[in-house]
Parts: structure tokens; C-alpha cells; sequence
């Protein structure tokens, strides 16, 4: 049996970043203090918008100690009380069921007009000094010189709320059952941090990976968001998930951009660092690359599309077939949203995305290569399990058996919206 090749830890490489990725507080603190001496202001506001999950005490604590701000502020000192929270976000969560809800539409309804209000007379009147401004909706009370977003994959964020390490954004709940806390973070929270997070991503100065509490990372925005454009043009991985699969072992799959409490997470790696942010980053930041232009003005940034090796137990039926390929549709009714095609080749395959994004998997094989005809990428190898996205910018691409696998037959399985 051929030992398996299947990369655990993808990563996009960001090419010719212009500033260096540190690690750890001090080197972080040293980052910030250089951007606060280049406002050339006497009274500088550093701003930490935090995703919920992310420990803001701690974030707090670390960056005041060293950069010793006049003024710290922790955001949540302005939302209502817990109790009226509670209350406003109710009729989103369906009672005690543990699954049903609403998305949440609230915006800023979180924060109490009169502290909020206070918060900014004080700053306002501050003569000179440090204004550091950390949490969830930091943002939305003072625009900053310097915006860092502390983000945090979903994975971490359910982990932290199993351990009860954390609660709901702005609830007193951290001891309360794991399951209704991940329901109202996806019905709630998640939802009102994004529509923060969306708008604000092309403003970021700079972005903090807090997944690993003992080794926070610091990268300067301007490269994250060349890395995200980069992933939005070429054939890329993201970290995978693995649930049990029917015959009771464990295959990759990607649960791509459908709000999916399981959120997959983005690795870019910044020389032999890496540094992991949410697919939804992404998503939010290159939509119409991605996703191309029809399935984004359908769906806007949320793609109810979901791929795992269930696909594969689906009947096929015959559809086309060339010189060593053919290719099967999965006989589901025309109604359902997800068209899914199997591939089976032991020469090259052309694939025509139609502008949209395509979802894969190497279901067959030890190895096959993504090419673009028009040179659009880099050729680009997955190995057999590997899932894989092909963004909808980098057009028209193939798919050959590579390396050990020439001469065999190999087969992938893709996925992509009906348009």
C-alpha cells in the first residue's frame, strides 16, 4: 500500500511581502509603537477590533503593559447589560432547542447609547496620551490611527466555548451548556461581528492571529490582504476538517463559505511562519474573484455549498467522455442547488468553471496536477483525499495524473452552484 501524501497543514504562500510577520507580544508591542510614532500625533488612538472568541482581557492586559496607553478602553464597558442582551437576542435562538434560530439582522444594538457616549467625550477631551481601544465593536467608538484586527478561526472559537473559557458576546454564560452557546454564536455573535468585520478588512493596518494564545502573531494588513488576493486567483486548500467517514475512518472535506459553524480557516505563510485567519476573511475581501460574478450577485458573501465524500456515494450517470476521461452527473433532482460531476482520467481533463467557483476532491489516485492553460496560476499538485478550491478568477484550468500516478486512472469529484 502506497504510504499516503496527504498534506495535514496547506498553506498559500504570500510572495514579496513587504513587511515582517513577528510572534509574540513584546515583538508585537515593538510593531505597534513604531506605527504610533508615525501618526506624529500627540494624542494617538490604536484600535484592537476583536472577533468574539478572542480573549480581549488578555489582549488587553498584554498591550497595556507595554505600551502603557493614558487611556485604555475595553468595549464591552460600553454594551447593554447582559441581562438586556439576553432579552434583545431572544427572539433569534428558537427557546431551548438546540438547533433552530433566526440570523441575527442587529448592527450595533449591542452597545448602550450613554456609556458609549461617555467613552467618546473622554477621548475627545484628552489632551494628549495613548487612547488604546480593544474588544468586540471597538471600532464603532472611535475611528483610530491604528486598526488591528484580532481575528479567530471558528474551530478555536467552539473549542473555547466547550472548555467554557468563554461565553456569548456580551452575555454572562460561560458556564452554560456548550451547545446553546455554539447555537446563539452562530445565529448571534458570528453574524454581528461580520457585518463589523466585513466593511472594515480593506481599513485594517494591521491583523493578529490570537488562535494560539501562547503565540500571538502580527502581520502587517497590507500583506494579509496581497495573500487573500492571492488565494482568490489560483487552486488553493484550506486547513481541513475530518469527520468519520460511512465505512468508519476519516476523510478531508470543505465545508466552503456556507456560515457553517465548523468554518474552515485560511493558512498564508509568511516566509516559515504561518499565520491562520477565517475562509470568511476571504470571502468578504475578494467575493466576486472567488466566487465569480453570477453565484455573488445571487448569493451575495455566503455560498450555501457543501462538499464531502457523501457526494461520492450519490448515483452517476453518464454525461460526456474524450480521449481518456469521462465524465459522470450525479443524478439529483434539477432543483437542488449543487451540481456535482465525477471525473475519471488517466490523460488530461479540461475544466470550464463558467465563472464561478469549484469545489474538489481527489477521490481516486495518489496524485494529479491543476494547471492553467492560459498560465493564469501555478501548476498546483493535490493528493488523493486532498480538497481542493479552484476560485472562479483563475478561469479555465486541467487536471492530469502527476508523479506516481502517470498511467493510472484517477478520478475527482466536483461541486459547484447551479447558475
Amino acid at each position: 500500500m502506497t504510504k499516503s501524501n496527504y498534506d495535514k497543514f496547506p498553506f498559500v504562500t504570500v510572495h514579496n511581502a513587504a513587511h515582517e510577520c513577528v510572534v509574540g507580544w513584546d515583538q508585537i508591542a515593538v510593531q505597534l509603537q513604531n506605527a504610533i510614532a508615525k501618526t506624529r500625533t500627540k494624542k494617538p488612538i490604536v484600535v484592537v477590533e476583536c472577533y468574539p472568541g478572542v480573549d480581549e482581557l488578555a489582549v488587553m492586559n498584554e498591550l497595556q503593559a507595554r505600551l502603557a496607553p493614558q487611556l485604555p478602553v475595553h468595549a464591552a464597558e460600553a454594551y447593554h447589560l447582559p441581562e438586556k442582551i439576553d432579552k434583545l437576542v431572544a427572539p433569534f435562538l428558537g427557546g431551548d432547542d438546540p438547533v433552530s434560530g433566526h440570523v441575527c439582522p442587529l448592527l450595533v444594538n449591542f452597545f448602550d447609547a450613554e456609556p458609549l457616549w461617555r467613552f467618546r467625550r473622554t477621548i475627545d477631551e484628552l489632551k494628549e496620551g495613548l487612547v488604546l481601544i480593544v474588544g468586540c465593536g471597538a471600532s464603532l467608538i472611535a475611528w483610530g490611527h491604528i486598526l488591528v484586527h484580532a481575528d479567530l478561526v471558528r474551530r478555536e472559537a467552539q473549542q473555547r466555548i466547550r472548555r467554557s473559557e468563554t461565553g456569548n458576546l456580551g452575555a454572562n454564560n460561560k458556564s452554560h451548556a456548550a451547545n446553546l452557546k455554539f447555537k446563539r454564536a452562530f445565529f448571534v455573535d458570528w453574524r454581528v461581528a461580520d457585518r463589523w468585520k466585513r466593511p472594515l478588512i480593506k481599513r485594517w493596518d494591521y491583523a493578529l492571529d490570537t488562535n494560539n494564545p501562547h503565540e500571538p502573531k502580527l502581520a502587517h494588513a497590507e500583506d494579509v490582504r496581497r495573500g487573500l488576493e492571492a488565494a482568490a486567483r489560483r487552486p488553493f486548500r484550506l486547513v481541513p476538517l475530518f469527520d468519520p467517514a460511512p465505512g468508519g475512518g476519516k476523510e478531508d472535506y470543505a465545508r466552503c463559505f456556507d456560515g457553517a459553524p465548523e468554518d474552515d480557516s485560511l493558512v498564508l505563510g509568511f516566509g516559515d511562519l504561518r499565520f491562520e485567519l477565517p475562509a470568511i476573511d476571504l470571502v468578504f475581501h475578494q467575493p466576486r474573484a472567488l466566487l465569480g460574478e453570477t453565484v455573488h450577485a445571487r448569493f451575495g458573501d455566503e455560498v450555501p455549498i457543501r462538499f464531502n465524500f457523501a457526494d461520492a456515494m450519490a448515483n452517476f450517470e453518464p454525461l460526456n467522455s474524450g480521449d481518456g476521461w469521462r465524465e459522470e452527473r450525479a443524478g439529483l433532482p434539477g432543483r437542488e442547488l449543487i451540481e456535482t460531476r465525477r471525473h475519471s482520467f488517466t490523460k488530461t481533463v479540461r475544466h470550464d468553471p463558467h465563472g464561478g467557483l469549484n469545489v474538489l476532491n481527489l477521490v481516486q489516485g495518489d496524485e494529479a496536477i491543476v494547471e492553467s492553460p492560459g498560465g493564469r496560476f501555478e501548476p498546483f499538485v493535490v493528493h488523493h483525499a486532498e480538497t481542493f478550491i479552484v476560485p472562479a478568477a483563475a478561469g479555465h484550468y486541467s487536471i492530469r495524473p502527476h508523479g506516481i500516478s502517470v498511467g493510472q486512472e484517477l478520478a475527482t469529484i466536483k461541486a459547484f452552484v447551479r447558475t
